[in-house]
């Protein structure tokens, strides 16, 4: 039997909320309405050469978003679910564009073929531009990096691809992108919006061209259009932020260890033993810091990688999503990244892991805590705790009870041997990394602008130096 003859629920990729909710909640004003002509139609648009023979008025108005390129100093890609890395590459690098990406939704069913419609993965935009490269900017947003989210508040061009300006990715919209939104007036810039949902045009942001197509028709197309021009010294300054606030924790006392530095140390060995070289990687998260912190330390090279639930935010699906991966890439090295509080909700499946034997390297980043949401009750709510606080099992009996090898790490000194063992285990194996609760940084906190962060030199001043009991 094909994948494709297996019988799909009714529901499909999408649940519906109208039966619940009166349509009249669902219909809002906007300046772009859904039954307006696509600025670009690209539905008889193949490669970029018919765009370029194509005389046609919608053709002819597709072009603005690349007079608009060429015309800006400080454009930016802003790139959510995509799936064109080389035609990206290749625009971002041939008109100099410094890229920042978003843990933003895409539902995968090519890489778990067999999942029912509610246990798909999330693909995100992590990994569709290599992280490595000097003008990858990295993760945007609530937790992304202070460099990107400075370079979108000052940019005169933002060209957000296959991405949807969620609210963790804006801050609060009236101050959003000031620079792009005055150039969009003086006609030297704006926001371009390239996203084959039309219905995303004018919803959160109103984008001085919306380009409705395939992400990759789209970028094949204007990539002829577009040139460097001058804009050395916003790369200066892009680089200048990158090196200023660059991803960074404090360490804890006593040669005790945190989630940032399990990630970082796991980072350096993917890299340094070149694993990506060797096999397809992906990595899979629950909810929570450690989900943020695997953003922010590990750094992507490779699209549809990152298998996380985005804005739901469903605790509990790290494991899942894991077993689903690995079951449908059963060659690759698939790597969990789990907190506490997320595997203590679906941990049963371990059985699965162990039934079928699936080589799944499984870390829970276990603080006790809910720790996401223990900050933001110490922060915003003043200090009144409640549900943050886990009793857990020992979670490496636990694994050794279902038959799977387990270890636990408390201390930077066994950390890189932990790491390397974990890694080069044959089957399936589980690290209990007793980890210090932290704040998770850069933070955009509620009601401000996506450049008024709380950054690393802030952490004592807002969080103090000693932690609640």
């Amino acid at each position: 039997m094909k994948v494709d003859d297996v019988p799909r629920p009714a529901c499909q990729d999408i649940v519906s909320m109208k039966a619940q909710v009166p349509d009249a909640i669902f219909k809002k004003a906007s300046t772009l309405t859904a039954d307006a002509p696509p600025m670009l139609d690209m539905g008889a648009v193949q490669k970029a050469g018919v765009l370029l023979s194509n005389r046609s008025p919608h053709s002819l108005r597709g072009c603005e978003a690349a007079d608009l390129i060429n015309k800006a100093k400080r454009p930016i890609l802003y790139v959510g679910a995509s799936h064109c890395p080389e035609v990206l590459a290749q625009l971002a690098k041939k008109a100099k564009i410094p890229v920042t990406t978003t843990v933003a939704s895409l539902l995968c069913r090519r890489l778990i073929p067999l999942a029912p419609c509610h246990l798909h993965a999330k693909c995100h935009g992590m990994g569709i531009f290599d992280e490595r490269e000097p003008l990858s900017l990295h993760m945007l947003g609530m937790h992304g990096a202070a460099y990107a989210n400075f370079a979108i508040q000052n940019s005169d061009c933002i060209i957000a691809v296959g991405s949807r300006f969620d609210d963790r990715t804006t801050g609060i919209v009236a101050k959003y992108a000031p620079k792009a939104k005055a150039a969009e007036k003086e006609g030297t810039g704006g926001i371009i919006h390239i996203n084959i949902d039309k219905s995303s045009f004018g919803k959160v942001v109103q984008p001085t061209v919306a380009v409705w197509a395939d992400t990759e028709h789209a970028l094949q197309a204007l990539e002829p259009l577009v040139s460097a021009g001058d804009r050395e010294d916003w790369l200066k300054q892009c680089q200048d932020w990158k090196e200023q606030h660059a991803f960074d924790y404090v360490k804890a006392a006593g040669g005790q260890i945190k989630v940032q530095q399990v990630l970082a140390e796991l980072n350096r060995y993917l890299h340094e033993q070149d694993v990506f070289s060797k096999k397809n990687v992906f990595v899979a998260t629950g909810v929570g810091n450690h989900q943020m912190m695997a953003c922010q330390f590990l750094r992507w090279i490779k699209p549809r990688t990152f298998i996380t639930s985005g804005s739901l935010g469903v605790m509990g699906a790290g494991l899942p999503f894991a077993i689903g991966t690995q079951v449908a890439n059963p060659e690759a090295m698939t790597i969990l990244i789990d907190g506490d509080g997320s595997f203590g909700m679906t941990n049963m499946d371990l059985q699965t892991v162990k039934r079928y034997n699936l080589p799944i390297k499984m870390a829970v980043m276990n603080d006790d805590r809910q720790q996401m949401v223990w900050v933001w009750q110490r922060l915003f709510f003043e200090g009144r705790y409640i549900s943050v606080t886990n009793s857990n099992p020992d979670f490496v009996a636990l694994a050794k009870a279902y038959g799977i090898h387990a270890v636990q790490c408390d201390n930077e000194e066994d950390l890189p041997k932990v790491i390397q063992e974990w890694m080069t285990h044959d089957g399936p194996m589980l690290v209990d990394f007793k980890v210090v609760p932290d704040i998770c940084l850069p933070m955009v906190a509620p009601g401000k602008a996506l450049d008024e962060m709380i950054l690393l030199p802030d952490r004592d001043a807002v969080l103090g130096t000693e932690e609640a009991p």
